[in-house]
């Protein structure tokens, strides 16, 4: 990171990491090249020690978090592939597929990406010690990685043999279990999400329980459009008393 002021300092700044322009007397030609630009240096402060150490945990939980969400959704095709001795049939529609990385679970991950804030201006500002999590690696590291990878692996067996064998000796069909999956990994998804969250406000709850929200309107939607395999199956799962 660099900080500087002047027209000569342009290079020195394209070449850092990240720059940061004083808007001063000798001009805007460094602000215009920075990634950050202020009007004092007084400024320096609040960035580094509040902005920086927040936007270095939402990054840090955020890294492994959408490696998390994104495994466990696959690791449930896996274990279905498995069951099926490696046939080539889907479990999911290919609507589904997409709208679970572009519609259900993105919105919280974008809100929490913006707005969780792990302590206040106030205490950051007062012990200035806190700026040196990022340095130390405290909130993401590779041994953090592995672990959320193990938890990843163990929550996704869950999640898909605990409805196949609830609904073992039923008479529902593939794409009902395939309605049922695709509920219950946004659901853990996003309860995964929402007990790590620090700070909840109103777009915060907003976000995430309005996903599952979503997630149930989408598929009633698709399942009652004839021409798609799981025409009609969210019906039929509702109406199943172990449902």
């Amino acid at each position: 990171m660099t900080f500087w002021a002047g027209a000569n300092d342009v290079s020195m700044i394209q070449m850092a990491d990240v720059g940061v322009g004083i808007c001063g007397q000798e001009g805007r030609q460094a602000v215009m090249a920075s990634d950050f630009a202020m009007g004092q240096f007084c400024f320096l402060k609040r960035l580094l020690l509040v902005h920086g150490h927040w936007n270095y945990q939402r990054a840090a939980y955020l890294v492994p978090y959408n490696f998390y969400r994104n495994a466990v959704f696959v690791l449930m095709l896996f274990w279905y592939i498995l069951c099926t001795a490696f046939s080539t049939t889907s479990i999911l529609t290919d609507w589904s597929s997409v709208f679970y990385s572009v519609v259900y679970t993105s919105i919280p991950t974008i809100v929490i990406g913006i707005l969780d804030k792990d302590l206040s201006h106030r205490t950051l500002l007062q012990y200035p010690k806190l700026y040196g999590a990022g340095h130390r690696h405290e909130a993401y590291n590779l041994q953090l990685f592995w672990i959320t990878m193990i938890d990843t692996l163990w929550q996704s067996l869950v999640l898909f043999y605990v409805p196949l064998f609830t609904y073992k000796e039923s008479a529902i069909d593939i794409w009902s279990m395939a309605s049922l999956w695709t509920i219950a990994v946004v659901i853990l998804v996003n309860m995964h999400l929402a007990m790590d969250i620090k700070r909840w406000v109103f777009i915060t709850h907003a976000a995430v329980w309005g996903s599952i929200i979503i997630t149930y309107a989408c598929m009633v939607v698709l399942d009652s459009i004839p021409i798609f395999p799981n025409y009609w199956t969210i019906y039929h799962l509702i109406k199943s008393p172990t449902y």
